[in-house]
């Protein structure tokens, strides 16, 4: 699938093409390397509705399903310090494209979500779109979002589970 990609993008130069070419459903390449380092764009994420200010609220950003939304396997991550029952972070120097967002409210900073004795989460979350996450994390589709070459901001509501 690699090979495919990089093959479309090498005919789509030979052709002068200065367009984005999808050669697989999904797969966005550019035409023009050059053009591609020029257009950049920043995201700001806005973390809001924390239930306290302890801790720290890490945000994982994901460019693909893969992984999703296994902090481990982001293409990024930050922590943000929380002050007034929110946080942000901002990701610069990323490719336009497709990207979904986790976040995690770590109260107790021990670097992962904590759940209780039947398996539900201690801890808050959150996802972009302020995807539902009602029998398990929602899917990468449903966070999923589209970032353009500009500076953008989203806002996460986090949420907490409760008996």
């Amino acid at each position: 699938m690699k090979n495919l990609s990089s093959s479309c993008a090498r005919l789509a130069h030979r052709l002068g093409l200065g367009l984005v070419m999808t050669c697989m459903a999904g797969t966005p390449v550019a035409a023009d390397p050059a053009k591609q380092d020029s257009e950049r764009a920043q995201l700001t994420v806005r973390v809001t509705q924390l239930s306290n200010d302890k801790g720290r609220v890490a945000v994982a950003l994901f460019a693909s399903s893969a992984g999703f939304p296994k902090q481990e396997r982001a293409l990024s991550g930050q922590l943000a310090r929380i002050s007034q029952k929110r946080a942000s972070v901002t990701f610069r120097d990323l490719h336009p494209g497709v990207y979904a967002i986790a976040v995690l409210h770590d109260e107790n900073e021990n670097s992962k979500m904590d759940f209780n004795f039947l398996g539900m989460p201690l801890e808050g979350y959150g996802f972009s779109n302020d995807a539902s996450a009602t029998f398990g994390p929602p899917s990468f589709e449903d966070a999923a979002f589209q970032l353009k070459a500009r500076p953008s901001a989203v806002s996460i509501k986090a949420r907490y589970f409760s008996l």
